[in-house]
């Protein structure tokens, strides 16, 4: 599962790496009916506009820096996703509270970009940056606090089959596979949503998930045993805050998934929540833990950890995930804040496959294509 300190530091991985993803929670079935919203049905195009955040570009096609597309902006005449290698004319941060002088642009930066790879085509990469405290800056990769994850996009299916570890480095998401480790095991492991890529039908849906995770070293064979995970996925509206100066909440049509840590709900201990929009890709994470306790934390640490981030002014509520299992949520970020890039032209993409390719990691896999060939 994601290295939670990567995004809020609340929980310690332990068995955490044995959960997997949990994507797209539409609420009850109610509010899962309600994919059924003709801009957003399951087609690989409107996946990938799910995965990609868009840039803004004015009446002559011309990129518009500094602004996003939300709320409006005459600047922006029509948007687009980003493309790969394309420079970054905006950045998503997160929330700090309103008092928080240290922290102007919030603690964390989460970047929503394709990349080209060998193995893959593009896989777009949702980086996990700090600015904040312990000499950190942001759009410096500091591989001892920061990562991010790897989307890959096939027909039929989304997964994440790649994250970056704070300090242990690349880790691989497989799906079901036997012997050698072969590109399409990463293609069905830490699922976000599967759907039919022949017919246009609303995007919800549900799957008992069956993967495990491969960390360096033993990127060779296939996992000996893998772990069941029940994931729910669905799209309804959803209001996200706006940064501070910069206008109203927004409510943007949104694919929610959850991720649990089990193969059924009922008797969850946590489960993992991931929210994507067309206009910024990854906007929100969630981290809900069972209030009785769990095989990680006591009972005593969930309601200091629910406490904590009720307080801290990062996220607003939202639903419990459905099952009946007592859950709270215990760490959140949510990307919204809009933060101007340094270079007047735009930031260059990274730093995930950057920093992986040069210290040679699984180039087989996410290293860049031959030149010519994307």
């Amino acid at each position: 599962m994601h290295p939670l300190s990567r995004r809020g530091g609340a929980a310690r991985r332990g068995r955490a790496f044995l959960l997997c993803l949990g994507m797209l929670l539409a609420g009850a079935g109610a509010a899962l009916a309600q994919s059924a919203d003709p801009a957003l049905l399951a087609t690989p195009a409107v996946m990938q506009d799910l995965m990609i955040q868009d840039i803004c570009v004015d009446t002559a096609g011309k990129v518009v820096i500094g602004v996003a597309p939300l709320g409006g902006d005459p600047r922006c005449a029509s948007h687009r996703d980003l493309r790969p290698g394309e420079r970054l004319p905006y950045h998503k941060h997160d929330h700090a509270p309103p008092d928080d002088r240290n922290a102007p642009y919030g603690y964390q930066r989460h970047d929503s970009f394709p990349v080209d790879t060998i193995a893959f085509g593009p896989v777009v990469e949702h980086t996990f940056d700090f600015g904040v405290g312990e000499g950190r800056r942001f759009g410096v990769f500091d591989a001892a606090t920061e990562g991010g994850d790897l989307a890959i996009l096939s027909p039929g299916i989304v997964s994440l089959g790649a994250t970056m570890d704070t300090g242990r480095g690349l880790h691989l998401w497989v799906g079901e596979c036997n012997g050698r480790l072969a590109p399409e095991a990463l293609r069905h492991s830490w699922i976000v949503a599967q759907y039919d890529p022949n017919r246009a039908a609303p995007l919800q849906g549900e799957t008992v998930a069956r993967l495990n995770v491969v960390v360096n070293g033993e990127q060779n064979s296939c996992p000996m045993r893998f772990n069941a995970a029940f994931t729910q996925w669905g799209v309804r509206p959803f209001q996200f805050r706006a940064g501070r100066g910069q206008g109203s909440p927004v409510t943007l049509m949104t694919l929610i998934s959850d991720h649990y840590g089990k193969p059924g709900r009922a008797d969850v201990n946590h489960v993992e929540r991931f929210y994507f929009t067309r206009e910024l890709g990854g906007t929100r994470w969630e981290r809900w833990e069972n209030r009785n306790g769990t095989p990680d934390f006591s009972r005593e640490r969930v309601a200091e950890l629910s406490a904590q981030i009720a307080s801290s002014g990062r996220c607003s509520p939202a639903e419990v995930p459905p099952g009946g299992a007592p859950l709270v949520m215990t760490d959140c970020r949510e990307w919204t804040r809009i933060v101007p890039p340094s270079d007047p032209r735009g930031d260059p993409p990274g730093f995930l496959l950057e920093a992986l390719r040069a210290r040679g990691e699984a180039l087989d896999l996410f290293g860049p294509p031959p030149p010519g060939v994307r």
